[in-house]
C-alpha cells in the first residue's frame, strides 16, 4: 500500500483487529476523552489484556492501516502512525482527482481537523460497501472506525443512539448511551465541535482553524474543497 507521506512506513493491514471489541473500544479511546485505566468499567474488558493488545497495536514496527472505500472512487486510510515521539492516528484521503493524497485529519500532538461533519460520517457509514471491500462490511465499523476525525457542533438527536448502537454491536460496553454521549458531547475533545456550511460552488467547509476544510484556503485549493466535498459524499 503506498500513501503519500508514508511511503516508507511499515504499513500492515490492521483488518484482523477489526472482530476484537477491545481494539474497538481502544480505538474511540483515541478521541481523548476516556483515560486506559476506566477500560474496565466503560467497555467491560480485561486490562491486561487491553494492555496487551494497545502495545501490539502501537508497535514501532507495525502500523495498522484500515481503508474505508468510498463510492466515488476514493478512499479514506485510517493509519497507526507509532512514529516514536510522533504518533498519532492519521486519517488520508485518496482520489483520483486529487493531486496528491489528503490528510484529512490527524489525532496527534499536532492536531488537525475535524476532517467532517456529521451528515458525511452517516454518508460514509451507510453506504454500501465497495466492490472488493472484505474489511468494514457494516455500518457500525465504518462509523466507529471513522469517529475520531469528527467535529460538528449541530449534531442531530439521533447522534448519541446512534453511536450507542455501533458501540453495543462491536464493544462489551455495559452502557453503551453513556459512553456515546461521552464521546460525542465532551469539552476535553482536541478540536471544538465546527460549525459546517456549504459555498455556492458546492464546496462544505467549516470555521474551525485547525481543520484543513477551514473556510479560509489553507491546504485545498477551492477545486480541491469541492473534490472532497464530493468524494465525502459519494457523488
Amino acid at each position: 500500500m503506498l500513501v503519500t507521506g508514508f511511503e516508507d512506513c511499515p504499513l500492515v493491514d490492521g483488518s484482523y483487529l477489526l472482530d476484537d471489541p477491545v481494539f474497538w473500544a481502544l480505538h474511540v479511546l483515541q478521541i481523548g476523552v476516556i483515560g486506559l485505566t476506566d477500560i474496565e468499567e466503560a467497555f467491560g474488558v480485561d486490562l491486561v489484556y487491553a494492555e496487551e493488545l494497545e502495545n501490539q497495536i502501537f508497535d514501532d514496527d507495525h502500523w495498522p492501516v484500515f481503508t474505508v472505500p468510498l463510492r466515488s472512487t476514493g478512499s479514506i486510510h485510517i493509519i497507526y502512525r507509532n512514529l516514536d515521539g510522533d504518533m498519532g492516528l492519521d486519517y488520508v484521503l485518496t482520489h483520483p482527482d486529487l493531486p496528491h493524497d489528503l490528510g484529512l485529519a490527524a489525532v496527534a500532538a499536532d492536531f488537525i481537523g475535524p476532517g467532517m461533519s456529521w451528515p458525511e460520517l452517516i454518508t460514509i457509514a451507510n453506504q454500501p460497501p465497495a466492490a472488493g471491500d472484505r474489511t468494514l462490511l457494516d455500518a457500525a465499523g465504518r462509523l466507529l472506525i471513522l469517529l475520531p476525525a469528527l467535529g460538528d457542533a449541530d449534531l442531530p438527536d439521533t447522534a448519541v443512539p446512534t453511536v450507542a448502537a455501533a458501540l453495543s454491536e462491536l464493544t462489551t460496553s455495559p452502557d453503551p448511551d453513556h459512553i456515546a454521549e461521552i464521546l460525542l458531547h465532551n469539552d476535553k475533545a482536541y478540536w471544538r465541535p465546527a460549525t459546517w456550511e456549504q459555498l455556492s460552488n458546492g464546496a462544505t467547509v467549516c470555521d474551525e482553524p485547525r481543520s484543513r476544510r477551514y473556510g479560509v484556503p489553507w491546504e485545498c485549493t477551492t477545486d480541491q474543497d469541492v473534490t472532497v466535498t464530493r468524494a465525502l459524499a459519494g457523488t
